[in-house]
């Protein structure tokens, strides 16, 4: 997969900008301060994507690094009730 292939969804980045292509998303990675793009969370990211434009990877693999990138980690949820609203008691009748 070159680099100039597409991602399978556009990445909403920070400031309006979309990542549509490997190329893109490599872009924003060098733009990153120095300590972002060497948090080794980002910096293995950006190695799944390296690996995906070299054919090494397969391309699903890119479109979650590049989210990864953009966005950090996600979010965990917790386990009380206030962390789920789609689980509140339903009423009684």
């Amino acid at each position: 997969m070159p680099w100039s292939d597409r991602l399978l969804q556009p990445v909403e980045a920070p400031g309006g900008k979309r990542l549509v292509t490997l190329e893109d998303a490599a872009v924003y990675f060098q733009s990153l301060p120095k300590a972002r793009r060497e948090d080794p969370l980002v910096a293995s990211s950006m190695y799944i994507v390296i690996d995906v434009a070299e054919g090494r990877a397969p391309d699903l693999l890119a479109q979650s690094a590049v989210a990864h990138i953009v966005h950090g980690p996600p979010k965990s949820l917790g386990r009380r009730k206030r962390d789920r609203p789609w689980m509140k008691p339903r009423p009684r009748r």
